[in-house]
């Protein structure tokens, strides 16, 4: 049971989209910017699923899509075997063999022009809607669950059950249709009500049921029968996604479920928060035991990392057999899982604030490489501005340039290794987006020990804005708001470029030697050793002044080179200790400076318990209305705002 076709005219905020699947799509993921309509789009699909009797009812917090002004078409197909009642309660009915296995409703609603109609495909005109009414009716008829809806509203508070509501879920008929069928489109909220219940009441009525057998075996004289664990299936799927998570049962006494993590024994709120997720989800999908129906999901990323919801979405895919899966997501790991012919991008028009686009992602190319750059779904690129920079995912290089930045908004900034990895992305992003508008992308590389030339020829010949300091740590040591920082820490008789220049200093045969190594001199040298590393990044300017004839000797001798390499190491490291030398006694030293490891120093002086303090004081002083931001962090900001 699939849905082929969606085509709304009109409707809430969509105008003029179309969406095509083939039969053989199972999983489906939409994605989009906030309030572009994801869930939206998995409401409408429920009501129309109710119209068609592949459920019960519906609940939609927003009402029913039918109810708004509205003008849509839903085209869904039932394949062979996706229903008993069909195949066989219809197999004789007239108009059966030319019948494609499509139902699609059409619907509309709008001033002075309302109808609602539902046909079945492959048929004369004129019976399409009276054999698409007796469809409806087997499916309505059906004891099998074809529909499943799980919002995004998901939380698991601790739950309190009383002594009547257990005897009360002991009662209920939980296999039955009212308990099925008449609650699969039940809010998230609902179904967490009543799952806890539903496990203990299972626990409880399976165990009286063996016992009943068990003494009529007995009184019979018949062999006992064996144990069936209702919770069997529930266990071994649970293991599939979560391997150390094992389902160990019920506990009668206080109404909760336990599992046993590596020996560990926890009740369902002692979970992790993913934990919980999955196991609560895989329950649904137990208890309704959907196999041919729609499955509906939003956000399925919600409490879960980057693994297990690569985990998730597989093991989803082998659930519902010949039916088809919704979700609406922004995880880029479920895009993956679905694929990009199977992926579509809503996006909204910002001169008419409709959203009027819904590309498949295989269609955009730009969308699926920002995707990959970016580890979510790039979606309303026309709004948002894409910049690479140097860095690791995951060690807040992100959050940091944004706070450069000055928090604007539509920027993302996007780690990717180094400065070379900076230039090729960016490159690359624009030879995709050269006939696509809208797209901006830029980069951003630290200046370390380029020259003004090389600066300016990264800007004219890629796009990318080398930074006018040796690196973003270095904004933090302009002299202007360090001394700033210092009066606020009762040390307003220190100098800054005094600590600048000490911390420097301190540092300084790290300096010489780096960008001595960094010339176009020293590129052809083969790779130095690490005892030469080691011995000059040891020196301090003092030591290394003090006799630099002696401190390059030392260097050069355990460097594993040749005479003549040695000889030529020795000629640039002469010549960068004088620049350095020079640098040292300037004003503008805290642009060149090795940024991270002075402002390490700079920062324990100044009284902060760190640098990340430090930068923390510093983001809080330039927010204010006089504050005194380096110009050099002005034209970072420039940058951004020009693309």
């Amino acid at each position: 049971m699939r849905i082929r076709n969606i085509t709304i005219k009109q409707w809430r905020h969509f105008e003029n989209i179309e969406l095509r699947l083939d039969d053989e799509t199972g999983l489906v993921c939409i994605v989009g910017a906030n309030g572009t309509g994801k869930s939206h789009l998995l409401e409408l699909i429920a009501a129309c699923a109710h119209q068609l009797g592949l459920s019960q009812g519906i609940e939609i917090p927003r009402g029913d899509p039918f109810s708004d002004p509205h003008s849509f078409s839903l085209q869904f197909y039932l394949a062979e075997g996706a229903s008993a009642g069909i195949d066989e309660g219809l197999a004789g009915a007239p108009n059966f063999q030319e019948w494609n296995r499509t139902l699609t409703i059409t619907s509309q609603h709008l001033s002075g022009n309302n109808f609602r109609k539902i046909e079945a495909g492959g048929i004369a005109d004129n019976e399409r809607a009276n054999f698409a009414h007796r469809v409806i009716g087997q499916l309505q008829q059906s004891k099998d669950v074809h529909f499943l809806s799980l919002d995004g509203d998901r939380a698991y508070p601790k739950k309190s059950i009383n002594i009547g509501e257990v005897a009360q879920a002991y009662e209920t008929d939980w296999a039955g249709v009212e308990y099925t069928r008449g609650r699969s489109f039940k809010t998230t909220t609902t179904l967490y009500d009543e799952w806890l219940k539903y496990f203990l009441a299972r626990e409880n009525q399976s165990g009286s049921r063996l016992m009943q057998d068990m003494r009529r075996a007995k009184k019979s004289g018949a062999e006992p029968p064996g144990f069936e664990d209702p919770f069997e299936g529930y266990a071994a799927s649970l293991q599939k996604v979560l391997p150390h998570v094992l389902f160990t049962g019920v506990d009668s006494k206080q109404h909760t479920l336990l599992f046993d993590t590596t020996g560990l024994q926890l009740s369902f709120n002692q979970l992790s928060g993913g934990e919980r997720e999955i196991a609560f989800l895989i329950g649904q999908i137990d208890r309704f035991g959907l196999r041919t129906g729609l499955f509906l999901l939003d956000e399925p990323e919600l409490h879960l990392n980057a693994d297990l919801i690569r985990t998730w979405v597989a093991y989803l895919t082998g659930t519902v057999e010949t039916g088809q899966i919704w979700l609406a997501t922004h995880s880029l790991e479920a895009v993956e899982a679905a694929g990009l012919q199977a992926t579509f991008v809503l996006e909204r028009n910002e001169k008419t604030r409709k959203v009027d686009s819904l590309a498949r992602l295989d269609d955009r190319p730009v969308l699926s490489a920002l995707s990959r750059a970016v580890g979510t779904p790039a979606f309303s690129i026309s709004q948002l501005v894409f910049v690479f920079v140097e860095g690791e995912e995951g060690v807040g290089e992100r959050e940091f340039f944004r706070k450069l930045a000055g928090l604007q908004q539509n920027v993302r900034f996007m780690e990717c290794g180094s400065c070379n990895e900076v230039v090729r992305r960016v490159d690359d992003i624009k030879a995709l987006a050269h006939e696509t508008e809208g797209i901006r992308i830029g980069g951003v590389v630290d200046r370390d020990f380029r020259s003004a030339t090389d600066a300016t020829a990264q800007n004219r010949e890629h796009g990318v804005f080398v930074l006018p300091v040796h690196e973003a740590e270095n904004f933090f040591l302009h002299p202007g708001s360090l001394r700033l920082l210092l009066e606020q820490h009762g040390q307003a008789e220190l100098e800054p470029l005094d600590l600048i220049r000490a911390a420097s200093d301190t540092h300084a045969g790290s300096c010489i030697f780096q960008y001595a190594m960094a010339t176009s001199n020293a590129k052809s040298l083969p790779a130095i050793s690490v005892a030469a590393k080691t011995r000059a990044k040891a020196f301090t300017w003092a030591e290394f002044d003090a006799d630099r004839d002696a401190a390059i000797r030392s260097i050069i001798e355990v460097s594993d080179y040749s005479a003549e390499d040695q000889h030529k190491l020795r000629g640039i490291l002469e010549v960068i200790a004088k620049s350095y030398a020079r640098k040292r006694g300037k004003e503008d030293l805290w642009k060149s400076c090795e940024g991270k490891q002075v402002l390490n120093n700079v920062a324990v002086k100044a009284g902060f318990t760190d640098k990340r303090a430090m930068i923390r004081a510093a983001f809080v002083a330039w927010r204010r209305e006089d504050a005194q931001i380096p110009q050099e962090l002005v034209a970072f900001r420039a940058y951004l705002a020009a693309l």
